[in-house]
């Protein structure tokens, strides 16, 4: 909330506080961030952190009930997030979604992801790759 009110945007941001999974049949927006707890600091000794490891659910159930409420999802991990597992949230929906990856750094050192979904993906920001034959976005 103070981050809204710093940049200005506290007025056309709902902020909701309590269960996600007992709130999200009542809820709908435009767009939706996810920042699930990652474990604690034991999700940095994983070589390849999974979505299964997300808590209080896994990664993958959170996107379904995610996108009951809107397509255009932002979700920040952890940045030993196995990107091939978020990309498969992308091409799994119906119809597959836009995805934008990019990495977070502070002073060179990538500290977590931030992956865009629908039209979240700001796709003009970033070049072009692959990571494993469909069409994305990366931004590491």
């Amino acid at each position: 909330m103070n981050n809204a009110k710093v940049y200005g945007v506290e007025d056309h941001i709902d902020f909701v506080v309590g269960d996600f999974f007992q709130l999200a049949p009542s809820l709908k927006g435009d767009v939706l961030f996810l920042s699930p707890p990652w474990g604690g600091p034991s999700y940095k000794m994983t070589k390849k952190f999974t979505l299964d490891s997300l808590k209080p659910k896994d990664g993958h159930s959170m996107f379904q009930v995610a996108q009951k409420i809107t397509p255009h999802i932002i979700m920040y991990l952890p940045r030993n997030v196995d990107l091939l597992e978020v990309e498969q949230l992308s091409w799994l929906s119906s119809p597959p979604l836009d995805i934008e990856i990019e990495g977070n750094t502070v002073r060179g050192h990538l500290k977590a992801i931030t992956v865009y979904f629908g039209d979240a993906a700001i796709t003009q920001l970033c070049l072009p790759q692959t990571l494993s034959g469909a069409a994305c976005k990366v931004c590491i």
